[in-house]
């Protein structure tokens, strides 16, 4: 099995929304969802409002409201497990993913910027053209109102792919929001990223962050 950066899985998604233009579907990949429900009448220049529904994480009971049935994909890799929730959208993809590392101290720290290296890093490592390559801009950490650690970045390419991802240390969970877009449409996926963050519901939303400092000298995980 081929393993494949969240980034890469959503942009083989993002892919398949080309077909309705025209495009060419990416192959190789088991994740690269058919296109869209709304294809047709897209294809005729009218765009269907996206049906917006609950996806639970169900090991975790994590929540969020995505624009479609999310396809899924679960896999281990380094003692991680992910699961990856993804839906195609008019201008790209959008996912929620959930990670957690079975039997680490729930206190200890997930390492945000070393994900998101590891993401970037892994998205390009096999890119064919200079222009495909994505970077990460504007990249900023905080802490949410109930006291989590997270790290937000824009994505962007010279082919014009643009993107954000958010990875929010949740203690035992890492959780990510990321929207790709690869035909336009800036402003929908802003407003859509920002619809999925304001979604998410995490029960227990208090566990594993009691203690627990950005400076804690356990070692941090990464995914």
């Amino acid at each position: 099995m081929i393993c494949l950066s969240r980034f890469q899985r959503l942009a083989l998604l993002a892919a398949s929304t080309t077909v309705i233009t025209g495009g060419v579907l990416l192959p190789g990949s088991a994740f690269a969802a058919p296109a869209p429900q709304n294809a047709t009448v897209a294809a005729a220049g009218v765009t269907a409002a996206p049906q917006w529904a609950k996806t639970t994480d169900t090991p975790s009971g994590i929540s969020v409201q995505l624009p479609g049935k999310a396809e899924v994909e679960k896999s281990v890799e380094d003692g991680v497990h992910s699961r990856v929730y993804a839906v195609p959208t008019d201008y790209g993809a959008i996912a929620f993913a959930v990670e957690e590392v079975p039997g680490t101290d729930p206190d200890t720290p997930w390492d945000l910027k070393r994900t998101l290296k590891a993401n970037v890093d892994a998205y390009n490592k096999d890119s064919k053209s200079a222009k495909n390559r994505i970077r990460s801009t504007d990249v900023r950490q905080s802490t949410t109102a109930d006291g989590a650690r997270e790290l937000h970045a824009d994505l962007v390419a010279d082919d014009g792919t643009t993107g954000h991802v958010r990875f929010v240390d949740h203690g035992q969970y890492l959780v990510t929001v990321i929207t790709l877009s690869v035909g336009g449409q800036e402003d929908l996926m802003d407003e859509d990223h920002q619809r999925v963050l304001d979604s998410v519901v995490v029960p227990d939303k208090d566990a594993g962050q009691a203690g627990r400092t950005p400076e804690s000298t356990e070692a941090p995980r990464s995914v």
